[in-house]
């Protein structure tokens, strides 16, 4: 079986052709982004003992401080992903090296159960733990990101606030509702015991809102007083609650306007099923949230987390791109900012290593202009010129059909296209007005037509 591999375009053309646009003009403006939130999980930086990965840890640190030293501009504010779990692996495994313990096993320790009995049972030992956790975790960054001349200021914002009493409400008037219907008791009792186990995402108090926004304000007169300070911000989860950690990192950047949300995840990049599961798994290098998710029910509960943030930022009253990534390399925050590699990804049609999630109709409504400049373009095939042709393109000229000595390559009308002299010297890129047919039935009856207009092209 012949395995055909498309470039970027090719990917962009098979499944975005009508907006392709829009992710080619969010991903060439990558490098122009000056606020940008990175929100790391601690499972990217730990192994599965609950110990950090310091050769990751370090690269990391490494990649931030490139991006900010490159930029002066550029503002990174971390946002940790301090799951339960992590926390407590770490707590854990920290237990078991100060007992000298070289085989403690996560997993199967007994005193791992006795622990974990401890913690669920006294919040106020929970709360400590995370606590310590959260300023091991600050410490660390603060003594690398220094080795680089920045220095870095720990926030914990709790999202305890959480509005139980009117889900509480919410859930009784169901009950209600299901009490009141004609129906079997039998079949009462199943709709009830559906509604007190379902899953539900209870709401956020004012109280979450005004602590993100105070946050949101220190965070900006600290860029403003102190730019080569980096804020960390951890979520301090309730010990019981489901974490939702995209999500968090989601409100932070919403609440900071931020120009751009990267996501590293221990997965990487969106993939049509479970990359560590199923090794035929097919990458999306380009996500549009305002589109029917393109998933299996199961898949869809997997990504709800991802799926609900990027739609998040994407949908903000500004809208935000999320990238979504693994950190596997050094510099792989840095380098989805730099002009280089952006431009080998919409120039060249080089394969990006990350997913873009864009909601396109939102960008396309917020941005009159969306463009990438011409001479940055993919060119989709080539018009020769004679040199009477070539000489009036530089005097500020329109290309007419009467200059052109030969049409190159397959392409459509209001494609970008390379203009090139007798001796095949690349000399300027242009919007054609014409179809590679079209235009070749125009050179056959001689007709004289404006090919290119000037405001529409780009001279050397």
């Amino acid at each position: 079986m012949r395995v055909v591999f498309l470039n970027f375009f090719e990917h962009l053309d098979k499944e975005f052709a009508k907006s392709k646009e829009a992710f080619l003009y969010t991903i060439k403006r990558l490098p122009e982004s000056k606020i940008i939130v990175v929100n790391v999980g601690l499972s990217s930086l730990m192994y599965d003992t609950g110990l950090f990965n310091i050769r990751n840890l370090r690269n990391f640190i490494a990649d931030i401080a490139e991006l900010i030293n490159s930029d002066s501009k550029k503002r990174v504010v971390i946002v940790v992903s301090d799951s339960i779990r992590n926390t407590r692996q770490q707590y854990f495994a920290l237990q078991g090296l100060k007992r000298g313990r070289k085989d403690f096993d996560l997993k199967n320790s007994k005193e791992h159960e006795s622990m974990m009995e401890t913690l669920t049972a006294d919040s106020r030992v929970y709360s400590a733990l995370v606590s310590v956790v959260h300023s091991d975790i600050v410490n660390l960054f603060y003594d690398g990101f220094l080795n680089y001349n920045l220095k870095t200021i720990g926030f914990s914002i709790s999202s305890s606030g959480a509005d139980v009493a009117g889900e509480l409400k919410r859930v009784l008037k169901s009950i209600e509702n299901v009490a009141f219907k004609q129906m079997d008791d039998s079949t009462k009792i199943d709709a009830i015991k559906d509604i007190i186990h379902s899953s539900r995402n209870v709401t956020q108090t004012k109280g979450f809102k005004v602590v993100t926004q105070k946050t949101s304000d220190t965070i900006k007169g600290l860029f403003k007083a102190y730019p080569r300070t980096i804020p960390i911000i951890m979520e301090e989860m309730p010990q019981n609650a489901l974490s939702d950690e995209d999500s968090f990192a989601a409100k932070i950047a919403c609440a900071i306007n931020a120009d751009v949300m990267v996501s590293i995840s221990r997965k990487g990049m969106l993939y049509t099923v479970d990359p560590l599961e199923n090794g035929k798994a097919l990458p999306f290098y380009c996500y549009d949230t305002s589109r029917t998710a393109p998933f299996s029910e199961s898949r869809k509960k997997d990504l709800a987390q991802k799926l609900n943030a990027a739609k998040a930022v994407n949908c903000h009253s500004r809208p935000i791109p999320m990238l979504l990534t693994a950190y596997n390399f050094p510099y792989t925050v840095s380098n989805m900012f730099s002009d280089e590699k952006i431009d080998n990804i919409c120039v060249r049609g080089e394969l990006p290593y990350f997913t873009t999630f864009i909601n396109t109709s939102k960008i396309m409504r917020f941005s009159s202009d969306i463009s990438i400049p011409i001479e940055r373009r993919h060119i989709a095939g080539t018009i020769v010129v004679d040199r009477k042709a070539a000489q009036a393109l530089r005097n500020t000229s329109s290309l007419l059909s009467v200059g052109i000595l030969a049409v190159n390559g397959n392409f459509e009308k209001k494609t970008t296209v390379a203009i090139v002299d007798e001796n095949g010297s690349e000399i300027g890129k242009g919007v054609t007005d014409f179809s590679s047919r079209e235009l070749l039935q125009a050179l056959e009856t001689r007709s004289s037509v404006t090919v290119i207009n000037r405001t529409k092209m780009r001279i050397y």
